[in-house]
């Protein structure tokens, strides 16, 4: 492949990357095949001091293939220690760095990272550069150690510089696509909804943009409201319970969110608001999006729309006991209320729910109420 081909191939391999992250590999390949490295990394952060919750993306990338075994261990063991993480932030734009210019040389006889991480990964002799992007990006690539025996060479260090302008475009288009997916996939059908509340957290638990439903409510100040900027429970005991809610939708960083559900009295009706809290990040160590890291759906039985059991049971392919389970649920039920309304245990019902999940291929409350309430723009027609 001639070098002009394999330039082109790599700025269409960034495109598809920042379209889908599952390209990565490929193009971290091809950079390593042009530049004449032995792997590159790149972290993506909101932050020049390398706060680790403003993170939004990072790979270790080893002969076109990702590393997330050694990714967790590095933020596991050595992350915190290394040396030259508070120095990378803020070398200056655009400038190449030697990798073993960040540490002093006393660090270098010392340093745990440097001694044994950086060698594991062939990256000791690598060169760092940082790239300013927009809304206070940064972009912090590591190519790792030369193929050349001589180390790196100057028609290598001017295919970097080629390649830079490319790679800062990657690491400010990736945030806002990933921003854009979250909304696409996960909350498109929800958005125009006139009567479930949808409120998107960033990785702090603050609230960033919330539909008009969920302003409504939180305007009234009827059991939830926004306080500061944070979602926020009237009574003392329900603000607590959802605060435990929220931080393990947005846990501390690296480990994996999970879901959860709520009821929240209300001073000025009988009924329960029901609250559903979801990350929005697939798996731990597949870093999230700058600004929605989680979702919270607001319902309020007062003001939705009866769903039929028999129309779930239709669309979604369930036995008539899954779909009234469904339904309910959505309709803000716990399982407890459940059982005991259909004259079940918790445990008949924990096995109908099981059933669903399967059948539906998810694994979450949450998900299996997004997809009923999914079904309210239906509800009624033939």
């Amino acid at each position: 492949m001639t070098p002009k081909a394999l330039f082109g191939q790599i700025v269409a391999s960034l495109q598809e990357a920042a379209l889908d992250p599952g390209h990565w590999p490929t193009a971290a390949g091809l950079i390593d095949m042009a530049v004449g490295a032995k792997g590159n990394s790149v972290l993506i952060t909101g932050d020049a001091g390398l706060a680790p919750e403003s993170i939004a993306w990072w790979r270790i990338c080893l002969g076109g293939q990702r590393c997330e075994d050694l990714e967790r261990e590095y933020f596991r063991a050595y992350w915190s220690h290394d040396e030259r993480v508070p120095r990378m932030g803020w070398l200056p734009s655009g400038e190449l760095m030697p990798v073993a210019d960040l540490y002093t040389e006393d660090e270098k006889k010392t340093s745990l990272a440097y001694n044994e991480f950086l060698p594991r990964v062939d990256m000791q002799h690598g060169l760092h550069v940082r790239l300013d992007g927009p809304n206070r990006l940064h972009t912090i690539w590591t190519f790792g150690d030369s193929i050349e025996t001589r180390g790196w060479s100057t028609a290598q260090i001017a295919v970097i510089e080629r390649l830079l302008p490319h790679l800062c475009l990657f690491g400010s288009m990736w945030p806002a696509l990933a921003d854009a997916r979250a909304l696409s996939n996960s909350l498109a059908g929800l958005l125009d909804g006139g009567s479930i509340g949808l409120v998107q957290l960033d990785r702090q638990g603050r609230v960033v943009v919330t539909n008009d439903a969920a302003t409504k409510l939180l305007r009234h100040r009827n059991g939830v409201l926004d306080s500061g900027g944070y979602l926020r429970a009237l009574a003392p005991r329900e603000n607590d319970q959802l605060r435990r809610l929220l931080a393990e939708a947005v846990p501390p960083f690296g480990e994996q969110g999970s879901a959860g559900t709520m009821t929240i009295r209300r001073s000025r009706s009988r009924t329960r608001l029901m609250l559903h809290v979801s990350p929005v990040a697939g798996r731990a160590w597949d870093f999230r999006p700058l600004r929605v890291a989680a979702v919270v759906l607001i319902v309020d039985p007062e003001k939705r729309s009866r769903i039929a059991p028999d129309l779930a049971a239709e669309v979604l392919g369930l036995t008539p006991a899954e779909s009234r389970l469904a339904v309910m649920l959505a309709d803000g039920h716990t399982l407890r209320e459940i059982a005991s309304r259909t004259d079940r245990t918790e445990g008949t019902v924990r096995w109908h729910l099981k059933q669903i999940f399967r059948k539906q291929g998810i694994s979450r409350q949450t998900d299996l109420v997004r997809r009923v309430l999914s079904l309210e723009r239906v509800a009624g027609q033939p």
